[in-house]
């Protein structure tokens, strides 16, 4: 095409962009709207932790961890803040930190322990002092806490390496785009402190050329709130239900929903035991979603109390993580004597290490139809008693304490 062409081209192109009911294109990215700082005099070693929210419809397995990391950091730093970028707490949240002051961003304040509502940050300020520490786990946590901490560094203040809860390989959250590079932009390996959420994980960045320097690695552990229920099905020794749970989180993507339900309408086409099993979703489903051979019963966020009689009872579990973190709710319900259907992916390879779990031969709806009707097979051979459920000995039921981990931590960050 001539430069003439070319440049007509262009020019239309331009007034499409600007026609009446054409969006135009998005020039920000959302999750790194800046957190700019200020200088605070607070005096002393603080610990910051960098989260999105702590409000309950935002409390997964990720910030729960993040927070049970952070009140074992607690125990050797004297003062911190919990720092909240993305949703301001409501009462119900305040009131699980009660130890804890709210404080406005554009005040300072001498309490020992702080809450911080950052969310709304427009042309608003953070007092950060001279030796905050700071934590982060998801990633545009801890691209505002690494730019907190060079901004210390430069103004006088000491640019320590961030502590970096990695729950997840979160690049892979994204098509290959501008959150991709982002998040990837976050991992400094010859900088940085990595605790790890499982050695598959941290197994999975080494291979990948991401190996920490500074790194401590943890195992996922049964709740504690689960703890009794378990002991009480290993002693019931009664049938299941006829009942299949589904991991359903239909807005998080390396859950697979979609092709979760794919795979459950195949199979309720054709297997004709189908008609006799319930299929039920505890997660983000808050109706009932018909499937065409039967409905994806939704039960909605559970309780640990509902979430331990639901594994208590059931017969098997269907749960999907396209990442290379195991994810809990397969190893959940495995320990509870449930038959489990998950998938590979990487070095995550869950079938040939943990009890009742079976691996997808593909990730299609094919392998899931043909891995639930074996897994029916094997329910009504045994007459629908539970696989075996973790023993005392079992890596999930082991102390699930951080204390040695934060130890290691504070001394890496004196």
């Amino acid at each position: 095409m001539s430069r003439l062409g070319n440049l007509l081209r262009r020019v239309a192109a331009r007034l499409d962009a600007s026609a009446p009911g054409v969006a135009a294109p998005n020039t920000h990215v959302g999750e790194i709207t800046p957190c700019t700082p200020r200088r605070d005099p607070w005096e002393g070693k603080r610990l910051n932790l960098v989260l999105p929210s702590i409000n309950k419809q935002h409390y997964f397995g990720g910030i729960h961890t993040a927070v049970l990391i952070y009140r074992e950091l607690c125990r050797h730093f004297p003062a911190s803040r919990i720092l909240l970028v993305d949703s301001a707490p409501d009462e119900e949240a305040l009131s699980r930190f009660g130890d804890h002051v709210l404080v406005p961003a554009d005040q300072t304040s001498s309490a020992l322990r702080q809450i911080v509502p950052f969310s709304d940050r427009y042309q608003k300020t953070l007092p950060v002092a001279d030796q905050d520490i700071w934590v982060a786990t998801a990633w545009w946590t801890a691209y505002a806490a690494q730019r907190m901490s060079q901004w210390q560094g430069e103004h006088g203040g000491v640019d320590r390496p961030m502590i970096y809860l990695i729950q997840d390989f979160e690049p892979g959250f994204y098509a290959w785009s501008s959150q991709y590079a982002l998040s990837l932009s976050t991992y400094r390996p010859a900088r940085d402190i990595g605790i790890f959420n499982t050695a598959l994980l941290a197994d999975f960045f080494e291979q990948h050329g991401l190996r920490y320097d500074q790194r401590s690695v943890f195992e996922p552990v049964l709740h504690d709130g689960l703890r009794p229920a378990l002991q009480q099905a290993r002693d019931a020794a009664v049938p299941r239900k006829r009942r299949i749970v589904v991991y359903a989180r239909p807005g998080t993507p390396r859950n697979a929903f979609e092709l979760i339900c794919e795979g459950l309408r195949l199979w309720g086409w054709k297997d004709p035991r189908a008609a006799q099993w319930e299929v039920a979703a505890p997660g983000e489903l808050q109706g009932d979603l018909d499937l065409g051979p039967f409905a994806l019963k939704a039960l909605g966020k559970l309780d640990i109390d509902a979430y331990a009689q639901l594994l208590s009872t059931s017969a098997i579990g269907l749960s999907l993580m396209v990442s290379p973190h195991p994810s809990y709710p397969p190893l959940e319900m495995a320990a509870f004597g449930m038959d489990v259907l998950t998938n590979r992916y990487d070095n995550k390879r869950l079938d040939e290490t943990v009890d009742n779990v079976h691996s997808l031969e593909s990730m299609t709806p094919e392998a899931i139809c043909a891995g639930l009707s074996a897994l029916v097979d094997a329910c009504e051979s045994r007459a629908m008693m539970a696989a075996p459920i973790a023993s005392a000995g079992h890596s999930m039921l082991a102390l699930g304490s951080f204390d040695q981990i934060a130890a290691d931590v504070a001394r890496t960050v004196e």
